[in-house]
């Protein structure tokens, strides 16, 4: 029926098997968890832990000097637009130097929606301190690489009154960790966290202060970062790079198809950029758009050139336009192609391998 006598180009029945195919590859491909959840358990004895060495007493000079830990709970409604996230966690103060009074900390990158619970036992109190924080935190988060980003999740906390020069706080591993029933929606959470101290200095006052920063780190998944960020859109040009398979008669038809085509992927750039802030560089899911951009307007490009050259065909045959024809439709309908699938290869290498 499809390749019989009078059936003179039956690349149309072999485009549409091949695009049958293309939309059964996520059935062959396996997520690492469901929709996008890091479902695996954090075992907290298994944490790996970042964090400087203790210092010394000569290196401590004399000044109070407090261990610092942080212990993770639970971790939520990350926002990409705003930066924000909550955080649920245990903060632990071990005095370095007894007494000390840590009590007066200031969680540097909260919002005003902050809850804190003084869980000392007054025997302890002024050698040890615990409290439980649920706080909005707010982090700059890093968006160059969206979908396939990755972000750093940050706690960090000083003293209010004393600087460095009297105080400084030491990130302890050993009361540092993250609990096992953590994860974040939507992302996969590395089974790590890090610490460290640094001197934040107050140019106006021309003070320094002791700040410890804990951090962990999520990413997205990559399966899921490419279904749901980049499949759809491959699919979209891969129906316009369908127009390479028709007959250069049907050029009228190309143009349609190729113009609907650049329409839809416009209009799928819109939703893929429409849950992170209008930043002031382009993103990964940027880059690959645009490319698809320069291969569409190039296919669209092809056909209108094919249909203005076949304009007049029905006056009166032109031999030369149609060797022109032919050789347009013989240098692109297969290099343009190739060179969209080599095109995507090496942007994603240059940008996310490499």
């Amino acid at each position: 029926m499809f390749f019989g006598k009078g059936r003179k180009n039956p690349w149309v029945v072999i485009a549409i098997v091949v695009a049958l195919l293309f939309g059964l590859v996520p059935l062959f491909l396996s997520s690492p968890g469901a929709g996008g959840l890091s479902t695996v358990e954090i075992d907290p004895s298994k944490t790996i832990k970042t964090f400087p060495p203790i210092p010394t007493q000569a290196e401590l000079g004399g000044r109070e000097a407090v261990r610092v830990g942080v212990y993770i709970l639970s971790v939520g409604n990350l926002d990409t637009t705003t930066g924000r996230y909550t955080i649920d966690f245990f903060l632990n103060f071990l005095c370095e130097t007894v007494p000390c009074d840590p009590s007066e900390f200031d969680l540097m990158n909260a919002g005003s929606d902050t809850t804190i619970e003084d869980q000392t036992d007054p025997a302890v109190r002024g050698k040890e301190f615990y409290y439980r924080i649920r706080a909005s935190l707010r982090t700059n988060l890093n968006l160059r690489n969206f979908p396939f980003d990755e972000h750093t999740l940050v706690i960090e906390l000083e003293d209010k009154n004393k600087n460095d020069q009297s105080y400084v706080m030491i990130a302890d591993p050993a009361q540092s960790g993250i609990d096992s029933s953590v994860f974040v929606s939507g992302w996969d959470l590395d089974n790590a966290i890090s610490g460290k101290v640094l001197s934040h200095n107050y140019d106006v006052y021309n003070e320094a202060y002791s700040r410890a920063r804990f951090t962990i780190h999520i990413r997205h998944s990559p399966f899921s970062s490419f279904m749901k960020g980049l499949f759809a859109a491959i699919v979209i040009v891969f129906v316009g790079m369908l127009s390479f398979l028709m007959k250069p008669e049907d050029a009228g038809d190309r143009i349609e198809l190729t113009s609907a085509t650049l329409a839809s992927a416009i209009f799928y750039h819109l939703t893929l950029t429409a849950s992170i802030p209008p930043v002031g560089y382009l993103t990964y899911g940027d880059r690959f758009m645009i490319l698809q951009y320069i291969f569409i307007t190039i296919a669209l490009g092809v056909a209108v050139s094919l249909f203005l050259l076949q304009k007049g065909d029905d006056e009166e045959p032109d031999e030369e336009k149609q060797a022109l024809v032919d050789q347009i439709h013989g240098m692109t309908r297969w290099t343009v192609p190739l060179l969209w699938v080599v095109s995507m290869v090496v942007l994603h290498v240059t940008t996310i391998v490499l």
